[in-house]
């Protein structure tokens, strides 16, 4: 059964089931600041992170579920024009969406689990490509081929895989695309890290992947601090992201900027809470203040 749309808030619902599609969907993005058209090449939940505030809840996830590759393709072409058109905008749940957001910001890899672990996601990334090439060039008029040029591809990743070889030249096919690579860093510690990721992926390999990527190409890091059991994250563990940020820097990493921010929609985890927007704000000032790194407080 499909939401009511007209009920939820526009930043809080980001369903798997837009118009009963399987792998596209539609969402209004805070970190993006308009539409992102995301992509789920994991309707089984394949992740190697466990994390504390993982929102996919129950009802998204189809365990051994594979992904038809010509039903994505429908689907994703299906929504992108959507979106791209303006038609969006008529659509219950987005018909409220603020002037300054009415904008496609992007085809986003994200989903219920790491869109890099897919063996489909290299093939994805040159169907994403061909979609924002083929619209740019044939779309119906001139202001949906200027949206389509705009639009980015983005891949929302926990890094866990940045370092593969392998993975490189769709990671560049990517960024040749008017690419960015979102990478997830929400720790300072292996301890924290342990606590929130719960991942049995050394912490060392995402900083590691993390670092070797960001002296290819800049990246941005999505950091999220939450309250666990009440309790924010200290003064320690603070520094010791703060000093992460530096030691990629160091290694001459280049970080565009880190998208701060925390729990907005109900994790399945309750000990993961919502950390106040003032503490937020006064964490990026002191990132910033010691790193150089425009921080982004969501």
């Amino acid at each position: 059964m499909l939401p009511d749309y007209s009920k939820l808030n526009l930043y809080q619902n980001h369903t798997r089931e837009w118009q009963h599609n399987e792998y596209a969907y539609p969402v209004l993005s805070r970190r993006a600041g308009g539409i992102s058209v995301g992509i789920n090449l994991s309707p089984a939940n394949e992740c190697n992170f466990h994390c504390v505030y993982c929102q996919v809840i129950p009802e998204q996830i189809h365990p051994g579920m594979k992904v038809d590759f010509p039903k994505l393709r429908e689907e994703l072409e299906q929504c992108v024009h959507f979106a791209l058109s303006g038609e969006i905008f008529a659509h219950p749940y987005f018909q409220d969406v603020p002037e300054h957001q009415r904008r496609v910001n992007d085809i986003a890899f994200s989903g219920n689990g790491e869109p890099t672990i897919s063996p489909l996601f290299p093939q994805t990334v040159e169907l994403a490509a061909e979609i924002r090439r083929t619209c740019m060039k044939a779309g119906p008029d001139e202001t949906f081929r200027k949206a389509a040029e705009e639009m980015k591809i983005v891949l929302i990743t926990n890094a866990t895989r940045l370092e593969r070889p392998e993975l490189l030249p769709t990671l560049e096919r990517l960024l040749e695309n008017h690419g960015e690579i979102w990478a997830k860093l929400d720790a300072g510690t292996e301890e924290y890290y342990r606590r929130i990721n719960r991942s049995a992926v050394p912490f060392q390999t995402i900083l590691d992947g993390i670092t070797q990527f960001a002296r290819r190409d800049p990246v941005i890091l999505q950091t999220l601090f939450s309250r666990m059991n009440g309790e924010a994250p200290g003064e320690t563990e603070l520094a010791a992201y703060i000093g992460r940020v530096r030691q990629i820097l160091d290694a001459d990493g280049q970080v565009r900027y880190i998208q701060l921010h925390s729990v907005c929609r109900p994790p399945i985890c309750a000990e993961a809470q919502t950390l106040e927007p003032e503490i937020l704000h006064e964490y990026a000032g002191k990132i910033t203040e010691q790193t150089g790194v425009e921080v982004q407080v969501f």
